[in-house]
């Protein structure tokens, strides 16, 4: 990084410094400022230089040369050390390019500017009792915004790799350590205030609308998978007390209670209303099964026929009683899923 091609460099010590003759005429910066672009760079900048506004085309094509530099080479150094974010690399570069470099062109500023006379007091747009060649007047502007830029440039490095840096700078530093000037009331240059957003909640999404209601294959045994050999009970109990078929498989059983597809209905060979009950029971009354909002007696039809293969007719379910011979019985029975 310490090399004699770098811009802020030129502008310090060659071929780009203000007071050469080819560097001295305002008119022929009018064109050069135009055509320089505004560098946007990949990184975000940390600081920001709080300074006068440029006053006139020479001034205006300095500042956005000297701002350019500041935001690429901050940028070819990070790539350059976080390209392998090897330790001693990352030392080296920064011993580099904050103490050799920066730290002496800085010390160099500062002597130029009370030699060259370059004080700020030239600059201040309140202050209009100086009468001095416009020529000077921009040379201060630019070196005093160079002086500016290297401290940005600085600071915006020792950021980036904070744990690597030994010795840790504040702008006041600059002036007492480097420059030996005053530190100013208002400082030129502050880091920027990054405003986090406050994320919204979380919020769950809406279920989408949809013209099919929703399918449900079969009941949904609450204790399925925690405690099967209920449902093997409960088929000993139907088929003992003959409410389903006593060919009933233990297999083709289960899966009414599995929530899955059933393809083999169980044959339920007690009443309707027996049926009913002991829907309602372990669906409506006790939950032994999840939840089919107001489908419970769909699926019935689903898993369900009647002792001669046929489907129960869903409507006929709504106007059903508690049969009162068998009822106690079929409690008895729901009683072992609990």
């Amino acid at each position: 990084m310490s090399n004699q091609n770098n811009t802020l460099d030129k502008i310090l010590h060659y071929e780009l410094r203000p007071w050469l003759p080819q560097n001295s005429m305002d008119d022929v910066f009018a064109s050069k400022f135009r055509s320089l672009k505004e560098y946007t760079p990949q990184l975000p900048l940390q600081f920001e230089i709080d300074f006068y506004r440029p006053f006139n085309n020479k001034t205006k094509y300095y500042s956005r040369l000297i701002l350019n530099s500041v935001k690429a080479d901050f940028e070819k150094l990070y790539y350059t050390i976080d390209e392998d974010r090897n330790e001693n690399l990352i030392r080296y570069y920064l011993n580099d390019t904050l103490n050799k470099r920066i730290k002496t062109r800085l010390k160099d500023l500062g002597i130029l500017i009370k030699v060259k006379d370059y004080v700020l007091t030239y600059i201040n747009p309140k202050n209009t009792s100086y009468q001095l060649d416009q020529d000077h007047k921009s040379n201060t502007f630019i070196m005093q915004f160079l002086k500016l830029a290297y401290m940005q440039l600085y600071l915006e490095v020792q950021e980036a790799f904070i744990d690597w840096v030994d010795d840790v700078l504040i702008t006041e530093d600059f002036y007492t350590q480097l420059l030996n000037e005053p530190i100013p009331e208002k400082l030129p240059i502050k880091k920027l205030q990054v405003i986090e957003a406050v994320p919204e909640p979380n919020k769950k999404p809406k279920p989408k609308q949809t013209s099919k209601p929703i399918q449900f294959n079969s009941f949904t045994y609450k204790q399925y998978n925690t405690s099967p050999h209920k449902l093997g009970d409960l088929w000993d109990s139907l088929k003992l007390n003959n409410f389903i078929s006593a060919d009933t498989p233990l297999a083709t059983f289960k899966k009414v209670f599995s929530s899955t597809e059933i393809n083999t209905p169980v044959v339920w060979t007690g009443n309707i209303s027996e049926l009913y009950y002991f829907v309602k029971r372990i669906h409506g009354d006790l939950k032994l099964v999840e939840g089919l909002k107001q489908k419970q007696w769909e699926v019935t039809c689903i898993c369900f026929v009647d002792e001669n293969g046929e489907p129960f007719d869903r409507s006929k379910f709504r106007s059903l009683k508690r049969p009162k011979l068998t009822g106690d019985k079929i409690d008895n029975i729901v009683n072992l899923l609990k």
